[in-house]
């Protein structure tokens, strides 16, 4: 009887992964030509929305590196300078990193 349970057992799990197996195989013609090939070509979806997203995020970095660069060049304590930092990072400009960057806005260059 417990032969019996198991050989019925196989034979379904023989029978489910063939059929599996089969829905995988690909026929040339069942799919419809050009219909994947225009969102292939067309890029990640991102760009039909927010075609600037890149430019945007760009942006941001140059921005980061360029108040990095000032923040770097200030006179602050380590600890000041780490949450400068991540307050740059995490919220952009923030009231705390606008009041310690007011009086260093521009680099000048001295001839």
């Amino acid at each position: 009887m417990k032969g019996l349970h198991v050989m019925l057992l196989l034979l379904g799990m023989t029978m489910f992964c063939s059929n599996t197996l089969v829905g995988q195989t690909h026929n040339e013609g069942s799919t419809t030509k050009g219909t994947l090939d225009d969102d292939i070509d067309d890029g990640p979806m991102i760009f039909k929305f927010e075609p600037d997203y890149l430019l945007s995020v760009e942006e941001r970095k140059l921005e980061i590196l360029h108040y990095r660069a000032v923040i770097d060049t200030l006179a602050i304590s380590d600890r000041k300078r780490r949450v400068l930092l991540k307050d740059l990072y995490k919220n952009g400009m923030s009231d705390r990193l606008s009041k310690a960057l007011m009086a260093e806005t521009k680099f000048e260059h001295v001839d």
